[in-house]
């Protein structure tokens, strides 16, 4: 499971962060185009602090496994 998110982090949601930054900087026809690239970059960067946490959240988990699988032997 790590590597599938890690590779969603870093080979789908960052690319298209990239992307939303530059659209933004380059400047949009209007301000509902403007508001849209917004929406997604905050959602997408939401997204991209959830999968980072669960990360944390699993490496931690997989730490307490081992020490309990260590301690029983």
């Amino acid at each position: 499971m790590e590597e599938t998110i890690q590779y969603i982090l870093h080979k789908l949601i960052q690319p298209r962060l990239e992307q939303l930054k530059e659209l933004s900087i380059s400047g949009v026809d209007n301000i509902e185009k403007y508001q849209y690239i917004v929406g997604q970059y905050r959602s997408l960067n939401d997204l991209q602090q959830d999968l980072r946490d669960l990360l944390k959240k699993q490496e931690l988990l997989d730490d307490d496994d081992s020490d309990e699988r260590g301690s029983t032997r």
